[in-house]
């Protein structure tokens, strides 16, 4: 039972998630449609972040020969892909008309400006140089994406781990955490198709508000694999960022 004398108190839901400052900041008090479309990118920008922190122990686990470990952390992203491509699914839903009229304040900024998804590619191993030079990014932002270039990427660590596991026999191990990356790659590949399928719904063959192709970039860029060192592109060839 609960003492009434104790003052000390556990922190409330709101508190812990410290939901009064994150809705303070975010776009939850515009009309509904933009709400909709500004707290959809801002809950994709906020899995992205998951994502990182789960990539970066995956490698850190390979360093440390922690296989397991590593593809404990690789076999949840798909699922976070999957809600990542939900968010799709409700941007869907709003009238094209709401979409041009959202899209019309936008200026030249796009989802193509995504400092986190690019460090998410970066640090898996597909590494494009070009990228660094994507109009909009901060200086900030910059200098992350060059950090993540200099760095070891995931796809470099399972090499190095692959070649280490052999030596002792450990097959099982390399496999798991191989299949892990096969089907984290697929789960992107899919997303990004289901991103184009959007760019189709709402931008037909116009172009992207960043200068990208839109839809055709986007259907383009399924092909790409996250770890070149590991699996083979379905198509090979440069990247095309118009």
């Amino acid at each position: 039972m609960t003492n009434p004398t104790d003052t000390k108190r556990d922190r409330a839901y709101g508190e812990i998630l410290r939901l009064a400052e994150l809705l303070d900041i975010a776009c939850v008090r515009d009309e509904p449609d933009r709400t909709l479309f500004f707290a959809a990118h801002q809950a994709c920008e906020l899995w992205f972040a998951v994502i990182l922190r789960h990539l970066e122990s995956a490698r850190d686990a390979l360093n440390r020969d922690r296989a397991d470990d590593a593809a404990d952390h690789i076999e949840r992203l798909p699922s976070a892909m999957r809600v990542l491509s939900g968010h799709f699914d409700v941007l869907s839903t709003l009238a094209p008309e709401s979409f041009d009229e959202i899209r019309a304040t936008l200026g030249s900024s796009s989802g193509f400006q995504s400092a986190q998804y690019r460090e998410i590619e970066f640090l898996c191993g597909a590494r494009d140089p070009r990228f660094l030079n994507t109009p909009g990014f901060t200086s900030g932002e910059r200098a992350r994406l060059v950090a993540r270039c200099e760095e070891q990427s995931l796809s470099c660590a399972f090499v190095e781990y692959r070649d280490r596991a052999r030596i002792v026999g450990d097959l099982r191990s390399v496999e798991r955490v191989r299949a892990a990356l096969v089907a984290f790659d697929d789960a992107v590949r899919s997303w990004r198709a289901r991103h184009a399928q959007l760019a189709e719904q709402f931008l037909g063959a116009a172009r992207g508000t960043a200068g990208s192709a839109g839809a055709a970039y986007l259907w383009r860029s399924t092909e790409r694999t996250l770890f070149p060192e590991v699996l083979t592109p379905a198509i090979s060839g440069g990247v095309d960022q118009h």
